[in-house]
């Protein structure tokens, strides 16, 4: 499964970069692919998320909120599991990176929209994720650092038969540098 890059943005202190440039948005999407490979196919296919995967898409500081109740939120576990093909549909995913004065990106938002659709044996399934996900740059490659996420799972063999999860997690502030007032 590929997420599709959408619109790209850019908000700087000085006067680069013009626009998200290619290698962080290449890295943003590849640690929003591998989340979602691991999160939401994975455990549809064999009952359980794949920690390897999630450990190179998810910050310390995210992967340690995985043993708290944002773990529903964040993995499609515990779900009947598939019968037949899943089938995961994305709106291109909008980005918008904040650059500091030196030019350098420190912080891309990414706005998410995928639905996840299967059968089970007991019926359709259907998983719609949208909200915003915030990473942030670490050792040379991009890392979920906070989120603002709905999930709706709507499908027979989920106990009340759906399910609406919303978490609001977000990243850890940005240092401030004199003349800077953080709000």
């Amino acid at each position: 499964m590929q997420v599709p890059a959408g619109d790209l943005a850019v908000y700087r202190t000085g006067n680069d970069p013009q626009t998200l440039p290619d290698d962080v948005r290449d890295k943003v999407m590849a640690a929003l692919t591998s989340y979602l490979n691991a999160a939401a196919v994975k455990p549809l296919k064999t009952g359980a998320a794949d920690p390897a995967a999630l450990a190179t898409s998810l910050s310390p500081a995210t992967a340690a909120r995985l043993a708290g109740p944002d773990r529903a939120v964040l993995l499609d576990e515990g779900l009947p599991p598939s019968v037949s093909k899943i089938v995961v549909t994305a709106a291109p995913v909008a980005l918008t990176g904040l650059a500091d004065g030196q030019g350098n990106v420190v912080v891309v938002t990414a706005k998410l929209d995928v639905t996840t659709t299967t059968k089970t044996a007991k019926g359709k399934l259907t998983i719609k994720r949208t909200g915003d996900i915030v990473l942030t740059p670490d050792a040379g490659a991009w890392k979920i650092d906070g989120y603002s996420l709905t999930v709706d799972r709507v499908g027979k063999g989920l106990g009340a038969g759906a399910t609406t999860t919303t978490t609001v997690t977000p990243a850890a502030p940005a240092a401030t540098t004199p003349g800077t007032v953080a709000k």
